[in-house]
């Protein structure tokens, strides 16, 4: 079974800038396809600010939203909400819970310890704090902007998350989060209906509460006092662990490669310093309006700077996957060296060279896998995301094929990618990586990819559809079309039409030709 950083998500928008409605499960591999201006990006960028939201709560304060004090629980306790009788159900079926659980298994929760535990749970989410992150990453200050162009009704998104492993649970998904999204105001609820559930091994260190309790519960001189005490750190602890197991994969960190990756890598000493003489000479030029960067943007500028660190030494993640890419599509090797400023400086050694070239003066190709280089071997972790534009990007088709190939290797190493495209033949080559997954691993000698094959549950491809009435486009799941040979997009229209267009045009040569 699953545990519950490896659940998929499944987000649900309706009205939410050019898209009219979307749901998308998210994959370890999930592609959004479809024209410019659909909202491949508006997606994208939600999903990452969602993610920073989540994680930034989770490591400044693990029980982010369990946020009631200790006497939110005591005084649930001792307003007699739950008796002695109850008491002591709850701490059997805890007990009972845990038992009968094996490995890293979920738990789901009985009645009787989340009826509890939602109470403490009313109003959690910092509704001010969420719509700035997602303001921030937009670029936007006002949270009528996100709401689709001409629609009269308020932005909707929910988050849900599949309960089962089980084949005839394909589709029983539980919503745990709902936003919704005025001209306003932004508010955000878990609905009663969200299930609660936790590990055991996160439950088995409040099993020595329950035998307290039942200590104090046996002694006639026990004071109520003590006993609720006890009670309410059971409660309190369950609360805590439920919020971490309850939050994954959501509050897994996410990482953003914008479109505009290789400008601002080559500029951003430019940037920075700008933005910092801005600030500066604000005084000086009070009408001066200061440049305004997206959150993707400058968190992609702040991780840049960061890099600079490990010049020296630092953490080294994915190493084979970062020198298998160097050495297959780059013939060389990605580099960081500190300048005498403190900027990192960013160079590429061909193979066989022993001098470095400045970023700036190698191909667009070197240049647009750079940053992914630079992101697989220093920032991103197995169980993290990574979310890139237009891979693609300055690749000839050939180097588009290999380059999808190593990023469904970081797939299989566990590294979750969303990507948005523009490309057929990184379509086609999804494709063959689906299918090379119903062959053995003998069966898959010499064809092309046999090392990366993703399995039909490990990839979802996300067609954003343009539509007149109502105004926006409509999000659905391209399926893998044996019979087509592919996932079937849009881009056979324009094929078919400017296969048409040839046509036309050598008909009427000839026509000429006989006049």
């Amino acid at each position: 079974m699953a545990t519950s950083q490896d659940r998929n998500l499944t987000l649900k928008v309706k009205d939410f800038g050019p898209i009219y409605s979307a749901e998308v499960e998210l994959r370890p591999l999930t592609v959004f396809v479809g024209p410019s201006n659909t909202g491949k990006s508006y997606l994208a960028i939600l999903i990452y600010a969602l993610h920073k939201f989540f994680n930034s709560h989770k490591r400044e304060k693990p029980s982010y939203f369990y946020h009631s004090s200790y006497s939110s629980s005591s005084s649930l306790i001792n307003e007699s909400v739950i008796s002695e009788k109850n008491i002591m159900h709850l701490i059997d079926e805890a007990d009972k819970i845990v038992s009968q659980v094996n490995g890293d298994s979920l738990i789901p929760l009985t009645d009787e310890i989340t009826s509890l535990i939602r109470a403490l749970f009313s109003n959690f989410l910092p509704d001010d704090d969420l719509a700035g992150e997602i303001m921030r990453c937009f670029g936007i200050d006002e949270t009528r902007r996100l709401i689709r162009h001409g629609s009269k009704k308020s932005t909707e998104v929910a988050l849900s998350s599949k309960m089962s492993d089980l084949p005839e649970a394909a589709y029983n998904y539980n919503e745990l989060y709902k936003f919704a999204i005025k001209k306003e105001s932004f508010t955000a609820t878990i609905p009663n209906t969200a299930p609660l559930q936790t590990g055991k091994d996160a439950i088995e260190k409040y099993i020595q509460a329950t035998f307290e309790i039942k200590m104090g519960s046996g002694q006639k001189r026990a004071h109520n006092k003590e006993r609720n005490y006890f009670v309410t750190e059971l409660i309190d602890g369950l609360s805590e662990i439920i919020a971490s197991y309850f939050a994954n994969p959501i509050s897994q960190p996410a990482h953003y490669l914008p479109a505009d990756r290789t400008g601002v890598m080559h500029a951003h000493k430019v940037v920075v310093g700008s933005l910092v003489q801005g600030a500066s000479r604000a005084g000086l030029y009070p009408t001066r309006a200061l440049p305004v960067l997206s959150g993707v943007v400058a968190d992609f500028i702040e991780q840049l700077l960061e890099l600079g660190d490990l010049s020296s030494g630092g953490k080294r993640l994915n190493e084979n996957l970062t020198q298998r890419l160097e050495k297959e599509i780059l013939r060389g090797a990605i580099r960081i060296e500190n300048s005498v400023t403190g900027y990192p400086v960013f160079s590429y050694q061909p193979t066989g060279w022993k001098e470095d070239m400045q970023l700036m003066n190698t191909s667009s190709m070197v240049s647009e896998l750079a940053p992914v280089v630079l992101y697989l071997r220093h920032v991103v972790s197995p169980g993290e995301v990574l979310i890139i534009e237009e891979p693609e990007s300055h690749l000839h088709p050939g180097m588009q094929v290999e380059f999808i190939r190593h990023l469904a290797a970081a797939v299989r190493s566990g590294i979750r990618i969303i990507i948005t495209t523009h490309s057929e033949w990184v379509l086609e080559e999804l494709a063959n990586l689906v299918r090379l997954s119903e062959l053995s691993e003998s069966d898959r000698n010499g064809i092309g990819g046999a090392d990366y094959a993703l399995s039909p549950d490990q990839v979802g491809t996300w067609l954003f559809e343009p539509k007149k009435r109502p105004r926006g486009s409509i999000v659905k799941e391209i399926p893998l079309d044996v019979d087509y040979g592919g996932f079937r997009s849009d881009y056979d229209d324009v094929a078919i039409g400017t296969h048409n267009d040839w046509a036309t045009i050598g008909n009427r040569i000839v026509e000429r030709e006989h006049e």
